[in-house]
């Protein structure tokens, strides 16, 4: 599989740095720590679109060069830092900012180590449909950002050395791209309309309390409400589907929030 995917290295490396160097940095500084590969091995092989430096503690830093692959030791922490907006690839998905592998409960794992923003960029289209509305779009970003926020800050997976997971056990990260051997390209993971709603909304969380928790579709009761009827909303939870048609109707994501959350959100 290694060697299959080495011969494309070369062919989205100009698409991926085009790509990037077309969008705005990102606006936190808040970093994030998420778990995006585990391993029944002792290493995790990776490939980066720009030359890299490779530090392992107490050892001199590595040039990492694009057009290959290189298997990681899990033995002790070694952390992947491209140059010039590079991305490293783990598997078929190309992450932004820096990877770190290390081991952890006797398996080999790799943390994506990145601003919030950068994120959020990835979840938000993975979460939601990017053609979706662009105020459900602006919804569903502020509600993930309160989401990572606050997990990140409750600890959720205790001592482990990253502070979410990067499938449906907290949100669906994967990264700006993936590689399809078969066609020998790479698919875009992010969406200009949904990178548009996270820049829109940048800084805005739910007030303390509220975690940011969402769903395709909520049980709904409902209840009278001007010439219609509107779902209850229990304070905790937003409703992507209903999201979306409250949006299309003209409400906006200031009041589509505190619609579902029973507040407005804030910009610390």
């Amino acid at each position: 599989m290694i060697q299959r995917f080495s011969r494309a290295v070369s062919f989205w490396v100009s698409l991926v740095v085009v790509a990037l160097t077309a969008v705005a940095p990102a606006q936190a500084s808040t970093l994030l720590r998420v778990l995006v590969r585990e391993e029944a091995s002792s290493q995790i092989p990776v490939a980066v679109t720009q030359p890299a430096t490779l530090q392992v503690q107490g050892r001199p830093d590595r040039r990492l060069e694009p057009g290959r692959w290189y298997p990681i030791s899990a033995s002790q922490v070694s952390r992947i830092i491209p140059s010039n907006n590079g991305l490293v690839q783990v598997a078929l998905n190309l992450y932004p900012s820096q990877v770190e592998i290390r081991s952890w409960n006797n398996r080999a794992i790799a943390i994506n180590i990145l601003p919030l923003e950068e994120y959020l960029r990835s979840v938000v289209p993975n979460e939601m449909p990017a053609s979706w509305h662009l105020d459900a779009l602006k919804a569903q970003a502020v509600a993930a950002r309160s989401y990572a926020i606050n997990t990140q800050r409750q600890r959720k997976w205790g001592d482990a050395p990253y502070d979410l997971v990067s499938d449906t056990r907290d949100q669906v990260y994967v990264g700006f791209y993936r590689f399809d051997p078969q066609a020998n390209r790479t698919i875009s993971l992010i969406h200009p309309r949904s990178d548009q709603a996270v820049s829109a909304t940048a800084g805005y969380m739910l007030r303390p309390g509220f975690k940011g928790y969402y769903r395709a579709r909520l049980q709904r009761n409902w209840i009278s409400w001007g010439n219609g009827f509107m779902p209850v909303s229990d304070g905790q939870h937003l409703d992507q589907e209903m999201t979306q048609q409250m949006a299309s109707v003209g409400w906006n994501w200031m009041q589509i929030l505190a619609w579902w959350y029973r507040d407005t959100p804030i910009r610390p």
